[in-house]
């Protein structure tokens, strides 16, 4: 819906630059986080202290020691890290968190993000629209809501939504241009895929391929053109980005996630259509202050404003046209699908598309809600400026009477049929304010196109727009609380001697888990000090401690059975003893570390194998019956493949431990088993004085290999082939995209006389 009208045509549209929109954008940024920007402060509210900082923090260190982060062996008995889809270990714009001090550079990270996905949005909305200031509002809309705010604890999440309106754009361009469009679509695709956000992804593509129907259904023509562009844009993103989802590929084939993971947890309620209007209606707070629905806690807010809604209403009611149509589609669709279970839509579409299982959290769909209000609020101010200044108000009355009402009506069903949770006292006033900032934009909205003094418009213009980001920044109370940049620092746990990699490791008693997995404190500084001196979920990463457990997107199958068996109690104690745990985590008193003296290094030798299948091993494993100093319980397929029986002779002599390889010298007077107390994947190779031989998986989930008699230099190195392949890959593709966009752009410097 390009608009052509005098309001485009004159200074008025002229005055809103790009520049001058990152300006506003950023400035409603500062005001809210002027710590993180000066560095004083960091984000640590929930998984940002512990999952998001200490995953940034042990790439930087990675990297920083010279080596690719492959595997971790820190955490989970070691797991593959850099195969995980939300590690941004490949991510380019990583580099800048990577080489510059933190958590300053993090924060800037996930803050700077915002202003790309803004910058993205105003271009998408511009060359939708072509209007520079339903392009500003559709940029604020999207780059400045509840969920963007939210996602800044994930910088995976807040890089990925970053790339959504660029790749739709960049798409958009390179089916109608072709060339070296088709490049630049497939470069910004890669990047959004390297940021490893997958709902985000795939609603990404889902916009794009609804883009290119609803074009060809309006003008049926281009169709194979543009298929082939797409088509080949697709596969040159997906060969940009295989050094990354080959490895993720791989792990997803032996990790704990299936199709069956998403099973409704966490689903948009059917009234949290209501925090649409009144952010607070139904939801209680926490003592850190931020407020949430009980029934689905992944985001505390998804609220886009009173104004974009009332101008979503304008867009859909009077400007309808194709892609108005399907924005509108689109936008209820993701509030379908993020009701779950209740909203019968996705379990249709999970039959149709398995892979949709994989999602774990419906309510992540109201991504795609959030995308196209933001274009629809763009479309309504571009309509806007068709109408004459009378229209205008007219216009105006209708949506904003709508919204108004829906207000008081979700104020009236919080009043008289509140929740065991709700305060009264938060909601009148939420929606009050809600209604006050409804009240002074339209109003604004409809002076700017009454008045014809340049100045006068100008300030109502951006006026308008200011209201629409403190609507935002003062919906909740806080979102994403930070604390003093100190909470990162040198925090030792209160133990008598810290677990090493290849000696020992640390463990959360089962009560101490479930205790930490529900603490709360009103002093957010003072409970993730609590967090990281008991090593929660991912902390242990900042101490470069290894313990069992951890927090992942994907676990590896087998290991995670068996910290299960940990964790209900059920393991019998030599399973403790044979992963080394040296220190456990109590919960009376919480905050307090018991040394244990009984634990064995991460590899032993000498075991006597007994040959199991599964179940039957991990029965064994909650036996009290089970001896990891004389017994390892190998899988039946190694059944005859060995020699080697129990030798008490048995010495490793020395032992070395590194992030991604492992050496020893061992030394036995018969054939013996080598066992290594470390998760088993099949990218570990094992080698006695360099010729390869036979890694098994021991006791369920971990490693042992037969070393011959004598003393030997036994090697195991973690070989990832999907990402030596997927690196080959995506380095050509690269070279290719570099060569065309070169020979793009020598042709065009070339004078037109040669």
């Amino acid at each position: 819906m390009k608009v052509d009208a005098p309001e485009s045509r004159n200074g008025f549209d002229g005055l809103f630059s790009a520049g001058r929109f990152l300006l506003i954008l950023g400035l409603l940024i500062f005001i809210t986080y002027p710590g993180l920007i000066l560095g004083t402060q960091a984000f640590c509210y929930r998984d940002a202290g512990l999952f998001s900082y200490p995953v940034a923090y042990y790439l930087r260190e990675s990297y920083g020691h010279g080596h690719w982060p492959l595997w971790n062996p820190l955490s989970d008995c070691g797991i593959p890290f850099l195969a995980q889809w939300n590690t941004l270990a490949l991510y380019p714009f990583s580099l800048f968190y990577i080489l510059c001090p933190m958590p300053w550079s993090l924060n800037c990270f996930l803050l700077g993000h915002l202003l790309l996905g803004g910058f993205g949005m105003y271009r998408l909305a511009e060359h939708w629209f072509g209007n520079r200031f339903a392009a500003s509002v559709a940029g604020l809309v999207f780059a400045w809501n509840g969920l963007s705010i939210h996602c800044l604890m994930w910088p995976c999440h807040t890089a990925g939504l970053a790339w959504m309106p660029w790749v739709v754009l960049l798409c958009e361009r390179a089916r109608q241009e072709g060339k070296a469009r088709v490049y630049w679509a497939a470069l910004a695709a890669a990047c959004q895929m390297l940021t490893g956000s997958p709902e985000t992804i795939l609603l990404t593509w889902l916009i794009g391929a609804g883009c290119f129907a609803s074009d060809v259904l309006q003008t049926r023509k281009n169709l194979w053109i543009g298929t082939r562009r797409l088509l080949g844009m697709a596969a040159m993103a997906a060969a940009l980005s295989a050094v990354q989802m080959l490895p993720c590929l791989d792990l997803l084939a032996h990790g704990d996630r299936s199709v069956s993971t998403g099973n409704g947890f966490w689903s948009l309620p059917p009234w949290g259509l209501g925090n649409f209007f009144v952010p607070l209606f139904h939801s209680s707070a926490s003592l850190s202050g931020v407020f949430t629905q009980d029934e689905q806690q992944w985001t505390s807010s998804y609220y886009v404003g009173m104004l974009p809604l009332a101008l979503a209403s304008v867009a859909f009611w009077r400007a309808r046209n194709g892609r108005i149509i399907l924005l509108t589609i689109l936008a209820l669709a993701g509030v379908l699908l993020a009701l779950g279970d209740a909203g019968w839509v996705l379990n249709f579409l999970k039959h149709i598309v398995p892979l949709l299982g994989f999602i774990r959290f419906p309510i992540k769909f109201i991504i795609l809600t959030i995308f196209c209000l933001a274009l629809l609020a763009g479309a309504g101010a571009a309509w806007l400026q068709t109408q004459s200044p009378e229209a205008v108000g007219r216009m105006l009355r209708g949506p904003g009477a709508v919204t108004a009402f829906v207000v008081l009506l979700v104020m009236a069903v919080a009043y008289w049929f509140p929740f065991p949770s709700d305060w009264w006292s938060n909601v009148w006033p939420n929606g009050l304010g809600r209604l006050a900032f409804l009240l002074a934009g339209l109003a604004a909205l409809a002076r700017i196109f009454r008045n014809q003094r340049p100045p006068i418009r100008a300030l109502l213009a951006y006026g308008f727009l200011v209201l629409m980001g403190l609507d935002i920044c003062t919906h909740e109370p806080q979102q994403n609380p930070s604390v003093p940049a100190k909470a990162y620092g040198d925090v030792q746990p209160p133990m008598t001697r810290l677990p090493q990699i290849g000696e020992s490791r640390a463990m959360l008693s089962p009560e101490a888990n479930r205790i930490m997995d529900n603490l709360v404190h009103p002093d957010l500084l003072k409970l993730y000090l609590g967090q990281r001196g008991e090593l929660f979920s991912d902390c242990n990463l900042l101490n470069g401690i290894p313990k069992v457990g951890g927090f992942m997107s994907v676990h590896l199958a087998a290991e995670h059975k068996v910290a299960s068996l940990l964790q209900s109690g059920r393991a019998a104690p030599g399973l403790a003893e044979f992963l080394g745990i040296s220190q456990i985590a109590t919960s009376r008193p919480l905050f307090d570390w018991e040394a244990q003296t009984n634990f064995m290094p991460w590899a032993s030798i000498g075991q006597r194998p007994v040959f199991l299948d599964d179940p039957a091993t991990l029965a064994a494993l909650c036996s009290n019956s089970f001896r990891p100093r004389e017994v390892v319980y190998l899988t039946s397929e190694a059944l005859g493949q060995m020699k080697a029986d129990g030798d008490g002779e048995a010495r490793i002599l020395t032992s070395h431990f590194a992030a991604s390889e492992c050496s020893f010298e061992t030394s036995a007077t018969t054939r013996a088993m080598l066992v290594v107390a470390q998760s088993y994947y099949h990218c570990w190779r094992a080698s006695v004085d360099g010729k390869s031989v036979p890694l098994w998986r021991a006791n369920y989930a971990f490693q042992a290999l037969e070393v011959p008699p004598g003393r030997h230099e036994v090697r195991l190195v973690y070989v990832d082939r999907a990402f030596l392949v997927g690196a080959e890959v995506s380095a050509l593709a690269l070279l290719v995209c570099i060569a065309a966009l070169w020979n793009g752009f020598r042709a065009k410097t070339v004078p037109s006389s040669n």
